[in-house]
Order: structure tokens, then sequence, then C-alpha cells
């Protein structure tokens, strides 16, 4: 869909299947039941086209807008073989992987255990909020680790996925390089810092984002181009897990607000 409007457009089952890289068995079988879920797809409106000598039905999916419990993946995720040979396998490790982005800390591809077991991830508090035992829990944590899907942090765990959004996207300077510096810790082995943005909910009901730090590095390096950007990150960045102050002190930024300045009037 267009995240914009939460819509898809004249596509056909087949096109989807395509699209996703899922059998269109599966699609079929999904569309059906989505199109009976109000709380995931609001209409569907069919048209039947002549299309090469034979009917095709297009479909428009109104897809039901979601205020606040969401996330972004792009669909190259479905096309994403992960180095894994059986299809089979792929399919149960998405699945996994979608499932721990659903629990992770808002607009991260991070999980943090609310229990950290000796500054790990807690496994079995993990499997009780999956729903499955922890024999199972291991078996996929081992195949998502040696498919270079996840890592293991401080008290939880990362998502490596690219194609899975960390947070919200945007076409504005300063969500164009938070992504540069994000791709670039995922790259270099480096935990990615939070965005961090004060969220407002204005009187109209728009949101308003805002992230003074941010805009100072945006100011910084927006007139750099991306791999000028990952050189100099390559050239300062020391540590593996990171902050945007971080960020801002090896850039030589200084967010702190300007004194006041008094002056004295002399009159001659």
């Amino acid at each position: 869909m267009n995240y914009k409007t939460s819509i898809a457009d004249n596509v056909t089952e087949k096109e989807i299947s395509e699209k996703l890289g899922i059998p269109l068995s599966t699609v079929k079988r999904s569309v059906s039941r989505l199109k009976n879920n109000k709380n995931l797809i609001d209409k569907v409106i069919s048209n039947n086209v002549i299309a090469e000598g034979s009917y095709k039905t297009y479909n428009k999916y109104h897809v039901a807008k979601c205020n606040e419990d969401f996330f972004y993946i792009y669909n190259s995720f479905f096309n994403d073989d992960m180095n894994i040979t059986k299809a089979s396998e792929r399919t149960k490790l998405k699945n996994f992987l979608l499932k721990i982005k659903a629990l992770c800390k808002k607009e991260t591809n991070k999980y943090i255990s609310e229990s950290p077991y000796l500054d790990g991830l807690n496994k079995t508090e993990l499997s009780k909020k999956l729903g499955i035992d922890t024999k199972t829990l291991n078996k996929y944590l081992e195949m998502a680790v040696n498919a270079g899907q996840i890592k293991y942090i401080t008290n939880g765990l990362l998502i490596l996925n690219k194609s899975i959004i960390p947070d919200f996207k945007k076409d504005d300077a300063d969500t164009r390089i938070y992504h540069i510096i994000y791709d670039w810790c995922v790259d270099n082995g480096v935990v990615p810092p939070d965005r961090n943005d004060e969220i407002t909910v204005m009187a109209d009901g728009s949101i308003r984002r805002r992230n003074s730090l941010l805009v100072e590095i945006a100011g910084k390096l927006d007139n750099m181009k991306d791999e000028d950007i990952r050189s100099l990150l390559t050239s300062r960045i020391t540590s593996e897990e990171i902050t945007l102050e971080y960020i801002a002190k090896v850039l030589n930024i200084n967010n702190k607000k300007k004194e006041e300045i008094e002056y004295s009037v002399i009159l001659d």
C-alpha cells in the first residue's frame, strides 16, 4: 500500500503473490480472511476488467488506519532470501522477525527485556510474550543470528534487517541523515542510536516532531553525499553503542543554548 493514503490500488491476487514472493494459494486464503477483518482492511473495491482475452479482478484495498500501534516494512523484506535455501524456513524466520519487531521499543528495532538476565536477553520472558516454548525460541534465535538478522545487545536484541524500518519514514533532511547513520551502524556492528523525537499531538490531531539535536547534525551533514557521510562516521565513531549526543560530540557540534550576553552601556 501507499503508506500516505493507506490504499493498495488496482492489484490482482497474482500481482500480490509475485510482489511478496508467496504462493498464490496463500494470497487467496489470506485475502478472503482480510476482507472479513475490519480492524485490518476497511473495505475492498473490486473491478472486473477484460485483459489478454480474459476477465481479471483488480482490487483496491483500503487499509484500516491505525494511529499508534504500527510499524513500516519495505516490500523487499518478502523477497529477501536471508541466505536460507529452504523456503519454509525463510517464511518461519520472517514471521519470527515480525513478531519480535512488534515487541520492540517504540520507533526502534530494539527489544529490551523488562527483567534482563545477567545484563542480557531474558529468554523466558520473551518466550512468554511470543507464546512459544523456550526450546522453540532458542531454535529461531540461533537461526536468526546465523542468518545475520539479529544480534544480541545489552539487555536484549537488535533486528538487523534493513527492510524493517526502525522509525517513521519521511522525505526530510533529518530523516535522511538519521537513516544514513542507522545503516552505517548496522553495517559496522554498532548499535544504532535511538531517535527520541519529541512528539506532540496538536489540537487538530496532527503530529509535530521536534529533535533539535538531529536538526543540528543534519545541518552539518545534509550537503554531503551519502558515501562521504559514511566515511566521516567511519573515521570518527569508536564506540559500539552510541547516542545522538555522541554523534554530535564526535562531529564537534555544540547543542547547548547560547548564553545570554549582558551589554553595558557607557555614556560619554
